[in-house]
């Protein structure tokens, strides 16, 4: 389905191995839940490709507006964390955070799979705009397979405590994108049949893409699906013993 709410928030990282098991517990215990009862945050998805140690999470939020990210709120959660969360941060890889104004978004429902592409463009070109967007993903949009499909035009966040990692060795902002493109899917392997179509797309907008990354959903969580009041801050999960 088309996003709701003017912006989203798109995460890739991976974690250290040896705890991927608590990772996955925490990430959808307390972590998802806690963020999504910010104001401003409509929703959170999680998503694995379980086979990979490379590329292996993505997260997206919908949220009201980039200005979420601003707000008392948030910055509670960030400069805040539960010890759980402080105790999972220094175990997160290549780690990559883009919060994104919505350019485009159009579909039905919510898929079992999603694609995933980190977008630059020559500097010299003018921005996306909304119809560009859509007649360039139109055919994208069409494919078999394919339920729904967004575009937003990231920004930075330079007050975030984790910096965006570009290959791995270490924490380096260069590695912010100027746009974000998700492709939902009934399957990943209808995402692998649309790479084709989902390059032509790019082709034409001029823009060079990170490989298309592909996930399935592991959980989803609305707002008003929260187990408590989100007039606070979500109490946090009780940590599992090592």
């Amino acid at each position: 389905m088309a996003l709701r709410g003017a912006a989203f928030l798109a995460l890739w990282n991976d974690v250290d191995p040896a705890r991927v098991a608590e990772y996955d517990d925490w990430h959808t215990r307390e972590h998802v839940p806690e963020r999504v009862g910010v104001a401003g945050f409509l929703s959170g998805r999680r998503y694995v490709a379980a086979e990979r140690d490379v590329d292996r999470y993505f997260t997206l939020y919908e949220i009201d507006a980039l200005s979420a990210l601003d707000g008392p709120a948030y910055r509670d959660v960030v400069d805040r964390p539960t010890p759980w969360s402080a105790s999972m941060r220094p175990s997160l890889r290549r780690f990559r955070r883009h919060p994104c104004a919505t350019l485009y978004s159009a579909g039905a429902g919510v898929a079992g799979a999603i694609a995933t592409c980190r977008l630059d463009v020559d500097a010299s070109r003018a921005p996306f705009d909304a119809a560009a967007a859509q007649a360039a993903l139109a055919g994208v949009l069409a494919a078999d397979g394919i339920a729904s499909i967004h575009l937003g035009r990231a920004a930075h966040d330079a007050a975030f405590p984790l910096r965006n990692d570009a290959d791995g060795s270490g924490p380096r902002d260069a590695a912010c994108a100027a746009y974000v493109l998700l492709v939902e899917g009934t399957a990943r392997d209808a995402l692998d049949r649309a790479v084709p179509s989902i390059a032509g797309a790019l082709d034409a907008l001029g823009a060079a893409a990170s490989p298309a990354a592909t996930f399935d959903l592991a959980y989803a969580i609305r707002r008003d699906e929260l187990p408590y009041p989100t007039t606070q801050r979500q109490p946090p999960s009780p940590r599992p013993r090592a």
